[in-house]
């Protein structure tokens, strides 16, 4: 089977992180050939309908695809038209939201009641897909019900599986500050959440002597701009993910803005607090993890981190827990939906 997967290249290693759980949940020995398409290059060019051409399926993978407007995303539109023009299918595969959100968490749900666009677009959706629609979050699961579409089916990220759980934490000597830039669905000032990050920053710098505490950028934007602001060597990035598959395997705990840094973390067993800036947080609800608000003073949050540093082992052992239920729970969905895994 060759498919055809639709990510973000390059840009950003959350989205690699992504990918690589997605490796790892379909094993690459099951299918002949993966093509990647970069979505933010579909617009620009018709490059992609030559990998849709020879490719048997097309998979739109973890992915924040419901959000305000969705319905006017060129992207979509044309990997849903040329779907139905070449009678190829879509797997939306652990897909989620992005609403925004305000300071005290509440989500900014967009009135698809009002707006017949969105059911349309939903509409053309299910026209072409592959099996059930398969998300990663209950707002992406609230706005399909929404939409009329009560076959919904939530599970955890793909990300969740894209490291190994760590059995020893003696090498595990960083604390990480997780830190991105561009806050796309945020109307929070983005000096405000650098300001909460500092607090942390300086808190925990200080609570643990022993660790070194350190800024991770996962897109060269963001390391750009941080380094407007903190010195080069208190800052890890690198244009290779795989590198943060390193990096995060020393990290004894981490404070996070980024969805994705908390969870690759937690595919290593490693415990996190990540500040809610849009409806993509609630991601790691899958997890039984919690997450922080914008309007919580840094007292709070960095309480909240030395409880969760405290309680490590059994959140080591709930990961292992959890990691062999969704491992089965994709399996039999999966084998359902016609995959012989």
């Amino acid at each position: 089977m060759n498919l055809c997967l639709i990510t973000t290249l390059g840009s950003n290693s959350g989205d690699n992180f992504i990918y690589e759980g997605f490796k790892n949940v379909f094993p690459e020995k099951y299918f002949d050939t993966v093509f990647l398409i970069d979505k933010t290059l579909i617009p620009k060019s018709n490059s992609f309908k030559e990998f849709i051409d020879n490719s048997d399926l097309i998979v739109v993978c973890g992915s924040p695809i419901f959000y305000k407007d969705c319905y006017k995303m060129k992207w979509q539109n044309q990997i849903i038209e040329y779907s139905k023009s070449t009678g190829k299918q879509v797997l939306l595969f652990a897909v989620g939201s992005n609403f925004k959100c305000s300071t005290d968490g509440s989500v900014d749900f967009p009135d698809v009641r009002s707006d017949k666009k969105y059911v349309a677009f939903v509409m053309k959706y299910r026209d072409v897909l592959y099996g059930e629609f398969i998300v990663r979050d209950r707002y992406a699961a609230e706005f399909l019900k929404t939409c009329g579409i009560a076959d919904v089916y939530q599970t955890v990220c793909p990300s969740f599986f894209a490291g190994e759980v760590i059995s020893d934490r003696k090498d595990r000597d960083l604390i990480f500050i997780i830190w991105g830039s561009a806050f796309w669905n945020c109307d929070i000032p983005k000096q405000k959440i650098l300001s909460i990050s500092n607090g942390v920053y300086d808190s925990l710098s200080k609570k643990f002597p022993d660790k070194r505490c350190l800024w991770v950028c996962h897109d060269l934007g963001s390391y750009k701009e941080l380094l407007g602001h903190f010195n080069r060597k208190d800052i890890l990035f690198s244009n290779n993910y795989i590198d943060f598959l390193k990096y995060y395997s020393r990290c004894f705990f981490g404070f996070s803005v980024k969805v994705h840094g908390s969870m690759l973390l937690s595919s290593m067993g490693i415990p996190s607090l990540l500040l809610q800036l849009d409806s993509r947080s609630s991601v790691i609800e899958a997890l039984g993890d919690s997450y922080v608000t914008a309007d919580m003073q840094v007292e709070q949050l960095v309480k909240i981190c030395i409880e969760r540093i405290e309680s490590a082992n059994d959140y080591k052992e709930k990961i292992i827990e959890l990691k062999a239920k969704y491992r089965q729970d994709y399996n039999h969905l999966f084998n359902r939906m016609g995959f012989m895994l």
